[in-house]
Order: structure tokens, then sequence, then C-alpha cells
């Protein structure tokens, strides 16, 4: 198994094996989240298996859940002072190489699920009735159904690898060294912007594999010209293995979603008293809901922080998304040769921004902001949130370009000719036409990007400035002293924060599909 080494003779060989760590973290990550992830996905979306809008439900709102919050969770259970470990006196579970690959793959498993199911989801029906015409069911699914959703597949596991490998949240709490965890570990040690940390060639071949992911990533994302099928696909009959497979699917979700949230909640609730034969622990009902409830009142300062800076920085990515997407979907209809080349440099634009480590993207926004002779900038850098809100734009920007520009290109063309006889100027039929008709998708990317940025730590735990402490880095920081009562109910908190936020962004996306619907009946 690999080992992170301090004590290497050269900078360079210690930073071969960081690049190696973080590909071994990120491949066993995937060994376990794909094929997990690609069973429910299949067991939810493509089969008659009962509770699949539950179980949907339930995995949705996992996607909420940031890895600071699922580290939390699972050590609230299985780690020092989880407990299983304190009730069962099993040992600690989660430590090392397999905590920080067990929480990664858990984290990933809720995305792993929504990509594949999509993936699923797209395969044409008609192919699939044409193939049960002459082959059973169980043959449609291996030789059209599997080979369709292969790039579902593939983009899950890019993801995986591209979301685990620029973090540093886990590997920080297990003491796991990978490249991201090495930087953070490095600037917070010592914050030298003038020597590099770690050797040039093997963070660059990592980063530069990570943009072509991301490419990669963006590039599947991005909405064809090619229509969709919007008949449903060949729902699989499982016959006599639908209860054990609902089983397991149970198993599956209980596993994902009801240990680490049910830890939470146990931990919140825990009573210590005293009695004649040393201390007893029990738990209270009473005590859980009141952490939880006290919680808003205790971290009120980060709360609001964490409100302020997230809801600036959602709204500034879905703006500028809001723009480059239109500028991408208006340049299929442009003649000019430049205009032809937005997509793409939109894309890699959109690449860079997802797959940069986040601890790069930190120490990018310090060295804009925090450089010697720019006064302005060093003072906005020291005094205001400046810093946190340009690097949270960043890293909300790539969904909410991603979500407009499905809107954008869904746009019932009618409408756009009838604005342009009625004499309407390009910025006229978007102001007026347009956008009035894509508010919902509009509030969807600024939620989404106001999720992103709450659920981030890696990249703005280096740039917040003193005084000021968001959600991520209070709930990190306690984290280094083990998972108390105190820090569960703020973790609850925190997660029923982005439950509402779910429930918001499943209501405009509803409102976005009726919308839809109502333009194509007219």
């Amino acid at each position: 198994m690999p080992t992170g080494n301090y004590d290497e003779p050269m900078a360079a060989d210690r930073t071969w094996t960081l690049a190696l760590n973080t590909l071994f973290l990120s491949a066993a990550t995937c060994a376990i989240s794909l094929p997990l992830g690609t069973v429910l996905a299949w067991l939810l979306v493509r089969t008659d298996l009962p509770g699949r809008r539950a179980g949907l439900l339930a995995v949705g709102l996992m996607l909420f859940v940031p890895l600071y919050l699922q580290a939390a969770a699972w050590q609230a259970g299985f780690a020092v002072q989880g407990w299983w470990t304190l009730g069962w006196q099993t040992g600690v579970w989660l430590t090392g190489w397999a905590g920080a690959i067990w929480v990664h793959a858990m984290a990933a498993l809720p995305w792993v699920a929504l990509l594949v199911g999509a993936g699923f989801g797209l395969v044409e029906a008609e192919l699939e009735e044409q193939a049960l015409l002459d082959a059973s069911a169980w043959k449609v699914f291996r030789k059209v159904t599997l080979p369709g959703a292969a790039p579902g597949i593939g983009l899950a596991a890019l993801w995986v690898l591209i979301v685990t490998a620029g973090e540093m949240t886990v590997t920080d709490l297990f003491a796991v060294r990978t490249y991201a965890e090495e930087l953070y570990t490095q600037f917070a040690v010592a914050p030298d912007l003038d020597s590099p940390p770690l050797a040039v060639l093997p963070g660059v071949l990592l980063t530069g594999a990570l943009v072509l992911a991301g490419l990669a990533v963006c590039a599947r994302c991005v909405p064809t010209a090619r229509p969709l099928s919007h008949r449903p696909g060949l729902l699989f009959r499982l016959g006599r293995w639908r209860w054990p497979a609902a089983i397991l699917a149970a198993a599956i979700l209980v596993l994902l979603v009801g240990v680490p949230v049910g830890s939470l909640f146990h931990k919140a609730g825990i009573v210590v008293s005293r009695t004649d034969y040393g201390y007893a622990r029990s738990w209270s009902p009473a005590k859980c809901l009141g952490t939880i409830l006290a919680s808003p009142v205790r971290y009120q300062r980060e709360f609001g922080w964490s409100v302020l800076i997230c809801a600036l920085s959602g709204g500034t990515a879905a703006a500028t998304g809001c723009a480059m997407a239109w500028a991408a979907v208006r340049s299929d209809q442009r003649r000019g040769n430049w205009w032809r080349l937005a997509p793409g440099a939109i894309l890699v634009l959109l690449s860079l921004c997802l797959a940069l480590p986040g601890p790069i993207l930190g120490l990018g926004a310090i060295w804009l902001l925090n450089a010697p002779g720019w006064g302005v900038l060093n003072y906005l850098y020291d005094r205001s949130i400046l810093a946190p809100w340009l690097v949270l734009s960043v890293r909300g920007l790539p969904l909410a370009t991603l979500i407009m520009w499905h809107a954008f290109r869904s746009v019932p063309k009618e409408l756009l000719d009838c604005a342009v006889l009625d004499g309407a100027g390009r910025l006229g039929r978007f102001w007026r036409v347009v956008l009035p008709n894509r508010l919902a998708a509009l509030g969807v990317s600024w939620l989404g990007a106001f999720a992103v940025a709450l659920a981030d730590l890696a990249a703005s735990i280096l740039v917040v400035p003193p005084g000021m402490t968001t959600l991520s880095i209070r709930i990190f920081d306690l984290l280094h002293a083990g998972v108390e009562d105190r820090v569960a109910g703020l973790c609850l908190a925190l997660l029923a924060l982005f439950g509402a936020t779910g429930a918001a962004i499943g209501w405009l996306a509803k409102r976005w599909r009726s919308s839809d619907r109502l333009h194509e009946l007219a």
C-alpha cells in the first residue's frame, strides 16, 4: 500500500510518491463506489423494484451532503470516540488509508448513481424494444442497455477521479498524504509563495491529467443538437429476484444514508451520567433535538458568514454562467470563425475550474490578491470577503454554466423567430424572451452554485481572512478533536440547510419541466 514519507531525500521523489498516493486513493474509491453505484442506479432507474421513488429521493438528498459532513458522520460512528467504537469496544475501524478510501467512496456513491442512472435513462427505448423481439430481456440488457450506458459509467469514473484527487478534507483527517493535502499542509506550515512547496513535474502531470478528465466530463455534459427520445426505457421485470434485489438496494441505501446520519443523531443525543459503578452512557431524544436547535444560535457567526459568502458566490457564478452559456448557444447561429471557437474555449475554462485541486485555486487567489505592491487588492484580501467570494465563484461556475447551457439550448426556436419578426435585437431577445422563460433554470443554477460553495473546504480554507470563519472551516477544525455532541448537532443543522436547498432546487426544476411541457403542447 502506498505511503507518504516526509523524510524522502529529494523533493521530487516525495512528490512522485504523493502523486502515486493520489492515484491509488482515486482508484480505490472508484473500485468501491462504481460497482455499488452502478447496481443501485440500474435497480432504481430501470427495474420494477419496490420503493424506487423513495430510493431515488434518498440518493438525491445525499448529493447535497458535502465531504466534510460525510467524514464527520462516519467518524461519529466508527472512528475515535465513535458510538460503535466505544459501545462495543471493537477498536477504531476507520483510520489511515481504510478510513480515507471508505469515506471518499461513500461520498462518491450518490454521484455515481446519478451519472450512471442518467446513462441508463438515455438509452434509446426503440433499440431495446427492437432487440427484445429477437432476444430475452437479460440478453437485451447485456447487449444493448449496458453498452448504451457505458458513457455514463465512464463519466462517473472520471468524476470520482477528479473529486477525490482534488480534495484534502478526508486525507488530512486520516493523515493520508496526497498531492492536494500536501499543498494545503505546506502552505499552512510555511506560507511562502515565492518558493513552491513541491517539485514541478509530478504536480504538472497530475494536474494536467485532471484537467483532461475535467474536459471529458464537461464535453459529455454539454447538450447536443441530437433530439433525445422522450419515451421511457424498457422496464426490466425482476420476477423472483424482485425482493432479493429490494433487500440489496435497501442495504446499500442504509449504508449510504442510514448509518452515517444515524451516527450523527446518536452522537448528538448522548448523555453521560455518573453512577455508583462509574459513568453510564444513554441516548436522549430531547438532548438530541436541543443540541440541533441550539447550533444555529451557538454558531450564528459561522452561519451568517457562510450564507452571505455562498449566496454572493452562487449569484456571481450563475450570472457569469448565464452569459457564457448564452454565448455558447448563440455561437451555433453565428457565421464568424471566432464565434465558432466560443464553445471550445468555454469548455476548456470550465474544465480548469472543475479539475484544479482546491488548494491550487486557493493559492492562485492568494498570488493574485496578496502580491506585493497591490495596495488596494492587499487591503481587500485582508479585510473583506473578496478572496473566498472569488474562489467559491470559480468552484460553482462549471455547474451553473452547464445548467444554463441546457436551459438555453432547450428554448423553442419558434419563440426566437417570433421575437425576430417583432423587431427584437440580440439583447432584446435575450432579456425579453429567453431569460423570462428560463427564470426557474436560473434559480436552479444559483442554488446549485450556492450548494457547491457551501460544501467547499479545500479552496476556501486558505483564503478566508482573519476573524472570519465559515461553517466548513469550523467543522473541519472541530473534527480534529473528535466528533462530540455539539459537533454532531452542528452537522445535523447544516444537513437541514442542505436539505432545504435541495428541496428548493427540486421545486424549481419541476417548474422548469412544467414550462417546457407547456411549450411543447403549444
